[in-house]
């Protein structure tokens, strides 16, 4: 077991922390801190010397001088070091945490206000890392109506001397917005670069050493990353920032994570995962999570009581573990109580029904938008940002506002109270809004930072610790806040919003690069077909978002097997390491074109499935070489759909793979398991 411990060097201002896997080093020069990151297994350096990030008030940085440390050790294991400086009426803070058995430093800061006059943060960086040269650069983007049809797709980009700084937007973006956004994820490496191998589908992969890093800030902020002849740069920091600290206050500069990696892009995921499921993500709601589950939307908002009982009892028939009412529950967007007509006797005989039945009961809420006819706006015109249509007809309110924001709080815990709620869909259109309006209650110049931090993030912390039992998933009109800040607040989130199974695949194969396979909800639109469904069983929870009363018995009864398949395979996917064969990159005609393939492998290697898929086009056969298997181990395959096994040693599937045939809107999928 690898335990965590810590030395303070002799030298007043240098310290250090680590464990078997990694440590950091922390020191100040010239009233600046320094860190950087050594790899004690390899014996070299992740990070050499960085900035720690930096903060400027008003029109100079914060600076260190007199830097001191303390440290503590925390129930989990980990340890805290705390680096603080006192001057010119502010103190800064900036702690290191680490854990045994992980390759990581997690970071974060703060600058509180010690003086008798407001102080004014104008730019603050989120991480500022130094490595050595010959990088290549890895990220994923996220989900935009507008953007691209080709949702996560995957970018490799070599950091060159002399070449222009990449820039990578991340954070919470509306999904009409017509630019790339990014996961706030990342990894860099040393080595080839995938440019070329990730557009074929017969080239493996290349492998080296570099880091993974996961932002926790769910705000718009952007990564800018280049290189010099001695090192490549990565620095990122919050957009439009001018936040006003009260004598007594304190800014929260957000969290980052760093993690140490060796191998290809999978692997950088797949430690990436591991860390983040166990010190960043809620705790999963129970051991059957992800859940097979329903979502009213197929019926629009013209729902009702009878129809969605009816419905609820279709799910039970079905192997359903969740059901959810989605936009028309409500009287209206703001008014967060049971449409009179639609719910004459309110919510409670759904809950009750689908709890009898052995099902949780949810509720979908555009938590930060009311309709301007909503009493909430006519009681509170200044809580509204702007009075136009942002999302189906209501307008977008400012969390940023204390005031709104203890309302909202206040409506959410009433919800759960009276309706017996168990799960949310958060949704509505840009989570961290932009206050530009000056008549809004938030105009401050600040929205970016206020929104986020003191918005949605403290909404969803505080209900959650009111009422713990409920799991949240994060939707926000598609996967456009996908980042680490979010992966800490909610249970699950939606990849692309609901679509058609191409696109669907696409967003489950790039976000299951950073993000834990139960963050990739699939929102299935189209009709059940042995394809759609298959299309629907990898990845995090299964939503099935059609009109399901009217579904024949056919369909019926392939939906149950699928489900039943779904979940007889979820704790495998769930726990795997994700190997990405042949990226999902053509969703053309909304059909897709060609074949892709997505695997699990087992921790120990002894249990894998892979997913193979045909859309439109395409040759009619294709080799699909599985991964990540004991080359030396014989392991017995099985062709669901062709009723076929075959045997073979680990090696040999590696590299001669499995020669499938597939019609057009076709799949197969093959279980491996190693033989006794």
């Amino acid at each position: 077991m690898h335990v965590a411990h810590s030395t303070v060097d002799l030298h007043p201002a240098s310290w250090h922390i680590g464990n078997d896997s990694i440590i950091c080093s922390v020191r100040e020069v010239a009233g600046q801190l320094w860190w950087q990151v050594i790899d004690p297994v390899r014996g070299r350096p992740a990070l050499q010397p960085s900035h720690a990030p930096r903060a400027r008030i008003g029109p100079r940085d914060a600076t260190w001088h007199g830097a001191g440390m303390t440290q503590e050790t925390h129930a989990d294991g980990s340890i805290v070091m705390r680096c603080q400086a006192e001057g010119d009426g502010m103190r800064l803070t900036r702690h290191f945490q680490i854990w045994p058995n992980f390759p990581f430093v997690r970071t974060w800061g703060s600058v509180d206000n010690c003086g008798d006059t407001p102080l004014i943060v104008t730019d603050a960086e989120i991480l500022n890392l130094t490595m050595p040269p010959g990088q290549n650069l890895f990220h994923v983007n996220q989900f935009s109506w507008v953007y691209r049809n080709d949702f996560f797709s995957q970018y490799d980009v070599p950091l060159i001397p002399g070449r222009a700084a990449t820039e990578i937007r991340m954070g919470s973006f509306p999904s009409s917005y017509s630019g790339p956004s990014s996961c706030a994820w990342f990894a860099a490496r040393d080595g080839e670069s995938d440019w070329h191998t990730m557009r074929s589908d017969d080239i493996a992969p290349h492998a080296g050493y570099g880091i993974v890093c996961g932002i926790e800030f769910n705000g718009k902020s952007r990564l800018r990353a280049w290189a010099s002849s001695e090192a490549a740069h990565f620095v990122g920091a919050i957009d439009d920032l001018h936040h006003r600290v009260e004598p007594g206050d304190s800014f929260e500069v957000p969290a980052f994570f760093i993690g140490v990696f060796e191998g290809d892009w999978d692997e950088a995921g797949y430690i990436t995962q591991r860390f983040a499921e166990a010190h960043v993500h809620p705790p999963a709601p129970d051991e059957r999570h992800p859940w097979a589950q329903y979502n009213s939307w197929g019926y629009g908002q013209e729902i009702n009581a009878a129809q969605q009982l009816a419905a609820i009892e279709r799910c039970a028939q079905l192997g359903v573990e969740v059901v959810v009412m989605d936009l028309g529950w409500a009287t209206q967007i703001g008014e967060w109580r049971a449409h009179p007509e639609k719910f004459p006797r309110g919510l409670k005989p759904l809950a009750d029904r689908a709890h009898e039945l052995g099902m949780r009961f949810g509720l979908h809420i555009p938590l930060a938008q009311a309709n301007v006819n909503a009493p909430v706006a006519q009681q509170h015109p200044d809580w509204l940002i702007h009075r136009h249509e942002d999302y189906f007809g209501a307008a977008p309110l400012c969390l940023g506002h204390p005031p709104c924001r203890e309302w909202l709080i206040g409506e959410i815990v009433r919800l759960i109270d009276d309706y017996h709620v168990d799960y949310f869909v958060q949704d509505g259109e840009d989570m961290v809004k932009a206050c530009h309006e000056s008549g809004s209650a938030c105009s401050t110049h600040d929205h970016n930072y206020t929104n986020s931090v003191e918005g949605i993030d403290r909404v969803i912390e505080t209900v959650r610790r009111l009422r713990p039992q409920v799991v949240w998933e994060n939707c926000e009109d598609g996967g456009c806040m996908l980042t680490y800040k979010m992966a800490r607040l909610y249970h699950t989130t939606i990849t692309v919003d609901n679509i058609a199974t191409y696109a669907t695949r696409q967003g489950v194969y790039g976000a299951s690069y950073p993000f834990s396979p139960r963050y990739s909800v699939r929102y299935m639109q189209d009709d059940p077909t042995p394809y759609s469904l298959r299309s629907a069983i990898f990845g995090g929870p299964l939503i099935l978002m059609q009109r399901v009363t009217e579904w024949n018995e056919e369909q019926m009864a392939q939906t149950r097997a699928a489900i039943a398949e779904y979940k007889r395979l979820r704790a495998l996917v769930r726990d795997a390491k994700i190997i990405h064969l042949i990226p999902p990159r053509n969703n053309l005609e909304g059909k897709g074109w060609g074949w892709d393939a997505i695997q699990a492998v087992s921790p120990d290697q002894t249990r894998s499935v892979v997913m193979v898929y045909r859309a439109q086009g395409g040759p009619a056969s294709k080799v699909i070489r599985p991964r990540g298997l004991k080359a030396g181990c014989l392991y017995d395959v099985r062709l669901a759909d062709a009723q076929v096994t075959i045997h073979a040693v680990g090696e040999a599937l590696m590299r001669e793979g499995v020669h499938l045939s597939l019609n057009e809107l076709g799949s197969e999928m093959m279980e491996l398991r190693e033989r006794a």
